[in-house]
């Protein structure tokens, strides 16, 4: 009997609250009961509830940029397409870890083209090869790397909060309301921590270099309580709240691919070539070794 009083209790409850509109635990909040376990009184708090609850429907500018970034993003024979450029087939699955598909060429051919009057305290060419050299070191892909930071600044035209004197390239430290975020006193220590903030994110061990990056502490503290990540899709909705961070990666990836003067991708597949010959050869000469003992045998 006393658990068929309590369940009395909360039938009223979720009956109410459904016919109001309100969640259960906003309605259990509100039920009220006298000594006999009789519900009394609950209703019209209810009621009331559900009514100061109707301004809380989606907002139409929530609804307007949902709608707006599936118009930016489209899928057609399989394919995904972001603002009209084609992004790599399963660009979901990339690693942040990796080799450069993209060459130094390319990279600096694209931002060159995108923005000839880019703003910063070192040429496009030194930059270029700084984030090969970071990023290689730590085997976080350089050529994606930097399409990030492309992203973060603008193809480095900032005007936003940063300023591109803060060698700051991806953003760091910067929440929007005028906050700069995080400076840096030279171009390499800039591209430094953008590639240790990447390292806080996806894995456990810390990186090769001294910390320059002021929030990697913070930032690898989180995710090695949320879980890692190891995609350049996984940052969306955690190195950005916005949900097509990845896919404004890729495309800018694209289109530096799409540069003349490709040659990472060629240079790895004759890589791979070559290193395929060499162990057919080596099976080969153990066969014939086989061969050789067992006529020896004979």
């Amino acid at each position: 009997m006393k658990y068929k009083g309590y369940t009395s209790i909360m039938a009223v409850g979720v009956a109410l609250s459904l016919l109001a509109g309100v969640s259960g635990a906003e309605a259990a909040k509100v039920i009220k009961y006298n000594s006999k376990n009789t519900v009394v009184s609950t209703a019209p708090r209810i009621i009331k509830i559900a009514q100061q609850g109707k301004t809380k429907s989606t907002p139409k500018s929530n609804q307007q940029a949902t709608a707006k970034q599936s118009n930016m993003l489209v899928e057609k024979d399989g394919k995904s397409y972001f603002l009209g450029t084609e992004l790599p087939a399963d660009y979901k699955k990339i690693s942040i870890f990796g080799e450069a598909e993209a060459t130094k060429k390319q990279a600096v051919a694209y931002i060159k083209q995108t923005n000839p009057k880019v703003r910063l305290d070192c040429s496009v060419e030194e930059l270029v090869d700084l984030y090969w050299q970071e990023a290689e070191r730590e085997e976080v892909r350089p050529d994606l790397a930097l399409a990030q930071s492309l992203v973060e600044t603008g193809t480095y035209a900032y005007g936003g909060d940063v300023h591109h004197k803060q060698n700051n390239f991806c953003g760091l430290g910067t929440t929007g309301g005028g906050v700069k975020g995080a400076s840096f006193k030279t171009p390499e220590l800039g591209v430094r921590a953008h590639i240790q903030h990447l390292l806080a994110y996806t894995q456990k061990k810390r990186p090769q270099t001294k910390i320059v990056d002021p929030r990697y502490e913070l930032a690898h503290n989180i995710r090695l309580e949320r879980g890692l990540v190891d995609t350049w899709y996984g940052l969306n909705g955690t190195w950005a709240m916005g949900s097509l961070y990845c896919e404004k990666i890729m495309a800018t990836y694209q289109k530096m691919l799409a540069m003349p003067g490709g040659q990472a991708k060629k240079d790895k597949q004759d890589k791979a070539d070559k290193k395929a010959k060499q162990k057919d050869k080596k099976k080969k000469s153990m066969r014939e070794r086989v061969d050789e003992l067992m006529k020896e045998k004979e």
